[in-house]
């Protein structure tokens, strides 16, 4: 049998390079120090080094512009120009940009801010209260979100792939602005308080469904198609998480409470007309299941490095798979950079066009795991091949890819195949799906 290959292994040609290096900056001191000569000339040759290097960069830099412009105006037009220096004529085919929409918005805002406010004490007020038993009398004493409007960046319109009674709209939004909230844990006499909020994030708004009497349309409904980037400026949270039951918690699982309650499937429907069934709206039936086999991956970056990066060693990789806010993190496999996996998830689908399958991968380590790469895919083109089995490259980094198998199940709207479907289901016996139960509670009477 073959010998194991060695877990370690010294980078001999960085060590030579290292070498050479310090051996071409210290040798010229020597040379000056045995001649007697003044140190002025060394700083004259690094200025006239600098000068040279800087004049080559601005060119390569300049002609570096014009080819990238060449190759691909949209891309180049984007990283070279903000969006906010942008005249409101220039628009790409995606995305349109709206200065209407962020003067209504101006205007609209104290009013917007009403609804801010009634949405955290109604909603994640009582969502962070049953987070945990300690936080049970959790309360915001003072909600002020400031005068700054938030801005939208951009506004997305599908018409391909929709029902005709309905508008979908997708919003880039972001939003930085000093506030003024603070809460209290009435039990532990603790308070805190939040002098600053940013969100960005894709936010998604349906207009459905449209109907032939005023206003024309039956209910509006807001959500996020995945996880919004959130960062909270807390005062007075060190204070908050010494109470008793809570030195577990971050600032993150907050977030994660207030985040999660706006992204896809939880939603915001707001009934326009009386007749509108408001329960279908708010918790529709998904358009599909994803199935994901996360099979394996090949030539991944050796993150495990000894002695400052001369003696390199493997990886411990695993995977996070996101579908909107279901969450899927895979096994680690120790110590190899060609891991196999062969696990499978089942996410449900409740939006397309506009969701995406999202795919990190990191390498575990005690105190900070290294990044591996990522991966996006539109479920748009699942759902069109309705079976992928391919090789994807990783994003971000320089070497990696990643097997995944990729099934788009559509929903049967009755259940007259399901008794055959278990059957099969049973001989196969792989312990995957075979029906989706959707349970919708009404109400309850008559409780104690």
């Amino acid at each position: 049998p073959e010998p194991p290959p060695p877990l370690l292994s010294v980078d001999v040609t960085g060590l030579v390079s290292q070498f050479a290096r310090s051996f071409v900056l210290i040798f010229p001191v020597y040379v000056l120090g045995y001649l007697g000569l003044s140190f002025t000339w060394v700083l004259l040759a690094l200025f006239g080094l600098f000068w040279i290097r800087r004049h080559r960069g601005g060119k390569t830099s300049r002609l570096g512009r014009a080819l990238a412009f060449l190759e691909d105006e949209e891309e180049a037009v984007r990283l070279s120009v903000s969006s906010a220096d942008l005249p409101a004529w220039v628009h790409f085919p995606d995305t349109e940009r709206a200065e209407w929409l962020n003067k209504t918005v101006k205007q609209m805002w104290p009013f917007i801010c009403q609804f801010i406010e009634k949405l955290f004490r109604e909603t994640i007020e009582p969502a962070v209260r049953g987070a945990n038993n300690h936080l049970s009398t959790f309360s915001f004493t003072k909600i002020d979100i400031g005068h700054q409007p938030l801005r939208i960046n951009g506004v997305k319109v599908y018409t391909e792939n929709v029902d005709k009674r309905q508008i979908i709209l997708d919003l880039q939004i972001s939003f930085v602005g000093n506030c003024e909230i603070d809460l209290e844990i009435k039990r532990y006499f603790c308070r805190a308080g939040v002098k600053s909020i940013q969100i960005h994030g894709t936010m998604r708004v349906i207009l459905e469904p449209l109907i032939g009497d005023m206003p024309l349309i039956g209910a509006l409904s807001l959500f996020f198609l995945r996880k919004p980037l959130l960062e909270i400026n807390w005062t007075g949270l060190t204070n908050l998480l010494d109470v008793p039951g809570l030195n577990g918690l971050s600032d993150t699982i907050i977030l994660d409470i207030i985040s999660n309650y706006l992204v896809l499937p939880n939603r915001i429907t707001v009934p326009l007309v009386s007749e509108v069934q408001i329960a279908q709206l708010r918790f529709p039936i998904p358009k599909g299941v994803l199935r994901i086999h996360f099979i394996e991956a090949q030539d991944l970056e050796g993150k495990d490095t000894y002695l400052k990066g001369i003696v390199k060693g493997k990886s411990d990789p695993y995977g996070i798979l996101r579908v909107g806010n279901q969450i899927f993190q895979s096994k680690v496999i120790k110590e190899n950079l060609n891991p196999k996996w062969n696990e499978v998830y089942e996410a449900l689908v409740y939006e397309h066009p506009g969701q995406e399958l999202e795919i990190e991968l990191f390498d575990e380590d005690p105190d900070k795991d290294d990044f591996l790469g990522s991966l996006m895919i539109d479920l748009i083109e699942v759902e069109k091949e309705r079976l992928l089995d391919e090789w994807f490259t990783l994003d971000e980094v320089s070497k990696g890819k990643l097997h995944l198998k990729l099934e788009w199940l559509t929903l049967m709207p009755t259940a007259e195949n399901l008794d055959k479907v278990l059957k099969e289901h049973d001989k196969a016996n792989d312990g995957l799906s075979s029906a989706l139960l959707i349970l919708y509670l009404d109400s309850a009477r008559n409780l104690p």
